[in-house]
């Protein structure tokens, strides 16, 4: 096994029959590739649910592109020196003033992580997209379709894209371990895919980290990270504050607390994990999506984030309370 050599990426799809899409979906964007031609297009919906894979299958050459390295140019929309202003004056909008090379109709543009563009950059891509309109095309992801504003919403034809069912999850992580020659146990790879699921770029790697010897050998310690102990924690805080268990909603608090002050956190993953879990009530999702929103403008992120914790068990004792008159 080549350890320098990441699954994740070996084993992205690289046709549109290697996904699962909506028939309407996959007719639309068979045509795209067959015509060598795309509008501009927003793919929406939860982490691992193919946006990207799709986006990257559209601009390689298996898609609308022979020349994707000339032609394609690819954006981390939530990376700190890409998602402002800077990036579209300096880096965006030089790469659509020369036409598309070779024999490529297009250049193509995907913005992958949209929704924390700044408002700055969003307003000074509204002129590029119509000023090039004539060769050059936008792909833009996002998780949260609120957070994109009309002025890109109203220029591009909108996809909504569904988490990966986690049968078809677990199936495609078991063809990775037999291509890989790696002995497994069905048990266990079950146990990584819901612990991870629906992040199946971090299930893949944990896979392979768990993998070295040539066996997947898995724990409780390998698999679980501060994220899903973070999303864990509150999960048990919604169900305690409901069964009025008051030291155990303490006890998660201080938990939370402790691996807050001790660890770097992925806090964009945790908002999508909480945000997107059919455990959490509508009433507490509302909360998670405006500190979501809020997240990147805050001063310190853990206290932004205690602050959602507490307007959340605020919410459900209220709501409690409501409920018995």
């Amino acid at each position: 096994m080549n350890i320098n050599t990441l699954w994740v990426e070996k084993y992205r799809p690289k046709t549109l029959h290697d996904l699962i899409l909506p028939e309407n979906y996959k007719k639309e964007f068979e045509e795209n590739i067959k015509r060598k031609d795309v509008g501009n297009i927003l793919l929406y919906g939860p982490p691992g649910s193919g946006k990207t894979s799709i986006a990257l299958i559209l601009a390689s050459s298996n898609g609308i592109l022979n020349f994707p390295e000339s032609n394609l140019l690819m954006i981390n929309g939530s990376a700190r020196e890409s998602r402002g202003i800077g990036c579209v004056d300096n880096i965006i909008e030089p790469f659509c003033k020369f036409p598309p090379s070779g024999d490529d109709k297009l250049k193509i543009v995907f913005i992958d992580e949209s929704d924390y563009l700044t408002d700055q950059a969003i307003h000074s891509l509204r002129h590029i997209i119509e000023k090039f309109s004539k060769y050059v095309r936008f792909i833009f992801t996002c998780n949260y379709i609120s957070k994109i504003p009309e002025a890109i919403y109203s220029r591009t034809q909108a996809y909504e894209f569904k988490q990966m069912p986690k049968d078809y999850v677990n199936k495609y992580c078991l063809d990775i371990l037999e291509k890989e020659n790696i002995k497994n146990k069905k048990e266990d790879v079950e146990f990584v895919v819901n612990s991870l699921y629906p992040d199946i770029r971090r299930i893949i790697n944990c896979l392979q980290k768990n993998s070295l010897t040539g066996e997947l050998t898995v724990s409780k310690e390998s698999v679980f990270t501060n994220e899903t102990v973070i999303i864990g924690s509150v999960l048990e805080i919604i169900n305690f504050v409901n069964e009025n268990k008051q030291d155990k909603v303490n006890l998660c608090l201080s938990n939370i607390v402790k691996v807050l002050n001790n660890y770097d956190m992925d806090f964009r993953g945790i908002y999508s994990n909480l945000f997107f879990n059919k455990d959490i009530p509508a009433n507490c999702k509302i909360i998670i999506n405006r500190y979501s929103n809020a997240h990147g403008d805050c001063l310190v992120p853990q206290m932004h984030f205690m602050a959602m914790i507490f307007e959340i068990i605020k919410v459900l004792i209220d709501y409690k309370k409501s409920l018995k008159g």
